[in-house]
């Protein structure tokens, strides 16, 4: 992912100071993102947005690396609604799907109920679980499945 990012940003002839002003944080936090550091999930939709790139894409889901209408911000109670019924509709507890994500029951909890941002990689370890995209889970698309 932060090779991606990296790459992109280089792609559009873009500095580190340009895309920290773009993104609103620091260069050395940027600069943090393109070395491995945690990026949130609200900055990395930013990103997304700015270029009109898919989640997806940018997590290495999928190959197809831009679709329509990618300007939208995440709701926490849209992608803590979508957590909560893909889980369970595949009959699974929280405690299960915690364990896969490597975090707390707890926590978890607090994101199907919208009242904490999930950070990228458990993210990324539920749609990889269930099959399913990134942009759907945060609301950004319809469509369910990762092209």
């Amino acid at each position: 992912m932060y090779e991606k990012i990296k790459d992109i940003r280089e792609m559009n002839d873009l500095t580190q100071r340009e895309m920290a002003a773009i993104l609103n944080v620091t260069r050395s936090t940027y600069a943090g993102w393109e070395n491995g550091d945690p990026i949130s999930l609200l900055k990395l939709n930013d990103f997304c947005n700015y270029f009109n790139y898919s989640l997806d894409y940018i997590c290495g889901l999928t190959k197809t690396k831009q679709y329509d209408k990618a300007d939208k911000e995440i709701d926490l109670y849209v992608l803590g609604n979508n957590l909560n019924k893909i889980r369970t509709a595949n009959d699974d507890t929280q405690e299960f799907i915690s364990d896969i994500m490597q975090v707390d029951q707890s926590n978890y909890s607090k994101y199907e109920l919208g009242k904490s941002l999930i950070r990228v990689y458990p993210l990324i370890e539920f749609a990889k679980h269930y099959k399913v995209s990134l942009d759907y889970l945060c609301g950004k698309t319809k469509n369910m499945e990762v092209k």
